[in-house]
């Protein structure tokens, strides 16, 4: 398949598709030998790379890695979660600065702003919950979200259903 024997490069300001270097190429045949990315792009590339998370590390809102092929240049994977959702080779060092600030740059601030706005609304969350109820043992950890709230809705929720189906059973006639 041709899309597999290219790799995404950045040149001159431009992105194309050109033929995988060999280092790809033995990285895609570890990879298939050993079915794990990572371990065989350390394999062939060796441990120097650059690696940058916002978020949790163990599931990040956003990460860059940057490794340094044998040939020169940069190869630049983005991803977000447990997926790459962006690799590029720059095989020209002169071509690193703009590629940076074209691509890399509002992509890290965008995941940053991301997460940073979840976590002000988790904490928003925590302070209406906490100013509502005074007590901290009922806030959702994961979401700051007040448990009180969310049983006070889960019974009206009850009680409306009750209420409809009530409404829809005919009356029972003798």
């Amino acid at each position: 398949m041709e899309t597999q024997e290219r790799i995404v490069t950045w040149r001159a300001g431009r992105f194309a598709k050109e033929l995988r270097p060999a280092w790809m190429e033995a990285i895609h045949a570890a990879t298939d030998a050993a079915g794990d990315w990572d371990a065989a792009i350390t394999k062939i590339l060796g441990r120097d790379h650059l690696r940058l998370v916002i978020g949790n590390s163990h599931w990040p809102t956003g990460e860059l890695r940057v490794h340094y092929p044998p040939d020169g240049g940069r190869f630049i994977e983005l991803l977000e979660g447990e997926h790459t959702f962006a690799e590029v080779w720059v095989p020209d060092p002169a071509d690193w600065l703009a590629f940076n600030a074209a691509y890399i740059e509002p992509y890290l601030l965008t995941r940053a702003t991301l997460h940073n706005t979840e976590r002000v609304d988790r904490l928003a969350n925590a302070i209406i919950a906490f100013a509502r109820h005074g007590d901290g043992r009922h806030v959702d950890q994961e979401t700051g979200e007040s448990l009180v709230d969310r049983r006070e809705e889960e019974e009206r929720y009850r009680r409306e259903s009750a209420a409809r189906r009530a409404a829809s059973t005919p009356p029972i006639t003798n």
